[in-house]
């Protein structure tokens, strides 16, 4: 690759133009040595019908396929090509392939932005030179569309023929979208996408690709952070406008998982809060493990998300009744019992001795002439139809099937499942069967339930958290329905340097906005006294720092003086708890502020920043012990007004709580002077804002710091 090309830099809509040539493409080159040879294999195997070129300039045949020695003596320009180069020579070809009009490629190699200063330097060349390319990774494995038997990926891999319903997966994790493309089985996967460090093409792009693809019915995604929070917002937003849920499973939460994330990916991690503030507002649904993912992304595939939250149960266990009764509330789903008409005709079926209720213990006899029995299964399906009719929003029969061989052990089980696909099209609702443990459905029985339209779930608590999500989607489509596309506050990377203000001047600028403040002067040592007999007692002093973050905490505050010689006494104590304080400034300056009559509760409003993501707010109980309770709601920047009104309700605030509209001023005075200043503020705490018993909301302290 001698020849020095230089590519311009490409527009958004030209890149995901080539998206869809790299996703589904007629032709394909592979760039490199023997780890290249997998990707032919695989494309040849699941009967890719295009072009597929081998380029590498020291063989004559990879895998089969004749080798060409350059990019430039390849044919003409590829849709897709498969780099399994070095990132060095990654670089260098994706400049060749750009220039020469090529759709897309995946650069395998790792050594970029993970890495640290060079790996950026040698990523920031990556982006520069691939002009309009579709480029995945670097540091990715690619991508595989099982839909078409198309194989852009860095090693052999499964790829079995898939109908015209599936889900997309879009990992950061090379090995995560590896490992469910190969160890699942009877999961209906169309596209499984390596995204890695993100440099050209992200998880957003991603998702607007996928969702040009109408056999997609759902989008699964695993993060370990994320660099651009109102694009991937706004491509979530699409497929939430489409009906196609977004299904999430993060990682990097804790600080040796965002350790793990940043030297893996480059990944730029989201806190817990925050995410789920994200999720939220653009209408993802989380879950808990990468099974969940599996099985929520499955049972919205095949069977779709139910309409509500109730669930139809039957068993062959009295004792596993309890656990779903026990379970069911957590995971948001209701168990409604039978109507009246469906009780008289499943009672006239079942035996006097089987209680009908909802979980439904099937103690049938196996055989029987008039009435229902385990082996006759439309007896079985007729059953629980007369149990689900006008009450359930989903089917779910939890049972372990034997496996499959000479015993024959699982023949006194099938007769049950065999009609459930009629009983979902007749009540047109979701129905699954789900195994209790992990390997709960033989392979051969969970295809020919997909085949009916049944979905096969695998584990009780995966099972349990799929059908959640089912809901949560359904219940996001009508939260959100009707809104507009909701944005974040653009976060510019911040200044080197911040400087905190001390509470005085935060409060000045707060208070500019709206919000309520006491009454105060700053004051010297000498003159505390004086200034807070002019103010008038009961007063509060505290020792004015621009360094000092927790005042309280080391001694620096002192509340209810009611005399000058108790001011004076308190300005003594303070000097003396910051000389003992470590690496704390002598007490020069004071405030002295009246204290706040009357109060019955207190609240912390704050605002933290996120490159990503820009500024979010957070509301939750104040006062000194706000790291104790950590009951807080987090929402982002601009406010949302209904999103504040559900979150406040979250925190056991109506308004015809005490105080609620003073509180709720005081928090858009907040996000107010927030928005003014998104350039520069890095973080603010308000803490405590006090409600007295008139109804006002006051902030009796305030943090400010900027950039």
């Amino acid at each position: 690759m001698n020849k020095k090309i230089t590519a311009k830099t490409g527009s958004r809509e030209r890149r995901l133009h080539n998206l869809g040539r790299l996703f589904r493409p007629s032709s394909i080159a592979v760039v490199g040595g023997s780890q290249a040879e997998g990707a032919i294999r695989a494309n040849r195997r699941a009967g890719f019908a295009g072009s597929i070129w081998a380029v590498n300039p020291t063989r004559a045949v990879l895998a089969g396929e004749h080798c060409f020695a350059s990019i430039e003596d390849l044919p003409y320009a590829p849709d897709a090509v498969l780099l399994a180069l070095s990132p060095e020579r990654s670089v260098e070809a994706v400049e060749a392939l750009s220039a020469m009009g090529a759709g897309g490629a995946v650069c395998m190699a790792a050594g970029f932005a993970e890495l640290g200063a060079a790996g950026r330097a040698l990523q920031n060349r990556l982006r520069q030179v691939a002009g309009d390319m579709a480029v995945l990774g670097p540091n990715c494995m690619g991508v595989m569309n099982l839909f078409d038997g198309i194989a852009v990926w860095g090693s052999d891999n499964h790829i079995e023929p898939l109908g015209e319903c599936g889900a997309a997966l879009i990992s950061q994790s090379g090995a995560f979208a590896y490992g469910i493309t190969n160890v699942e089985r009877s999961f209906p996967l169309g596209y499984s996408i390596s995204t890695g460090n993100q440099a050209v093409i992200d998880a957003a792009d991603c998702i607007d690709a996928v969702l040009e693809d109408d056999r997609v019915h759902a989008i699964g995604l695993y993060l370990e952070g994320l660099d651009n929070g109102n694009r991937l917002g706004a491509a979530c937003w699409r497929a939430l406008q489409k009906g196609v849920p977004v299904v999430a499973l993060k990682g990097g939460e804790t600080p040796a998982g965002e350790a793990i994330a940043v030297s893996h990916t480059g990944a730029m991690v989201v806190e817990t809060d925050l995410w789920q503030a994200f999720t939220r507002r653009f209408g993802i649904v989380e879950v808990s493990t990468p099974k969940a993912l599996v099985e929520a992304l499955k049972f919205l595939t095949v069977s779709g998300a139910p309409r509500g939250a109730r669930l139809c149960a039957v068993t062959y266990s009295g004792g596993l009744n309890g656990l779903i009764a026990a379970t069911a509330p957590a995971h948001g789903l209701t168990l409604p019992q039978p109507s009246d008409e469906g009780r008289a005709a499943l009672c006239a079926m079942m035996p006097e001795t089987v209680p009908v209720a909802n979980p439904l213990d099937l103690n049938v006899p196996f055989s029987s002439s008039s009435g229902i029995s385990a082996e006759n299964g439309e007896s079985i399906a007729e059953g629980i139809a007369n149990l689900a009719r006008d009450v359930s929003d989903m089917i779910v029969f939890f049972l372990d099937v034997p496996r499959r061989d000479d015993l024959a052990l699982d023949a006194t089980w099938l007769p049950s499942l065999q009609y459930l696909g009629d009983v979902a099209r007749e009540l047109d609702v979701p129905c699954a069967v789900a195994g209790i443990l992990p390997e709960g459905l033989d392979l051969q029985l969970r295809q020919e339930l997909i085949n009916a339209g049944v979905t096969p779930l695998l584990g009780f608590a995966d099972a349990m958290e799929a059908l959640s999500v089912g809901v949560q989607f359904g219940q996001t489509q009508a939260r959100l329905a009707g809104r507009t596309l909701p944005r974040l506050l653009d976060a510019q990377p911040a200044d080197a340097g911040t400087r905190m203000l001390d509470e005085a001047a935060s409060k000045a600028l707060l208070g500019s906005y709206g919000l309520t403040l006491p009454e105060s002067r700053s004051a010297t040592a000498e003159d505390a006294g004086q200034q807070a007999e002019e103010l008038g007692f009961p007063v509060a002093l505290k020792v004015l720092s621009d360094t000092i973050a927790h005042k309280a905490k080391i001694g620096g505050v002192q509340l209810g003086l009611n005399s000058r010689e108790a001011v004076e006494q308190a300005v003594t104590d303070i000097q003396q708890a910051l000389t003992v304080a470590p690496g704390t400034p002598s007490a020069e300056k004071f405030l002295v502020e009246q204290m706040v009559s009357a109060p019955v509760a207190e609240y912390v409003v704050g605002i933290k920043r996120h490159a990503a993501l820009g500024l979010a707010l957070m509301v939750g109980r104040g006062g000194v012990d706000v790291e104790t309770y950590r009951n807080h709601r987090t929402m982002f920047l601009p406010l949302i007004e209904d999103d504040l009104t559900e979150e406040l309700l979250g925190l056991g605030l109506v308004p015809e709580t005490l105080g609620y509209t003073a509180l709720r001023s005081a928090i858009h005075a907040v996000a107010a002077f927030a928005e003014a200043h998104q350039d520069s503020l890095q973080a603010l705490d308000v803490n405590p804002i006090i409600v007295t018993s008139q109804g006002a909301a006051i902030a009796a302290d305030a943090l400010v710091i900027l950039s």
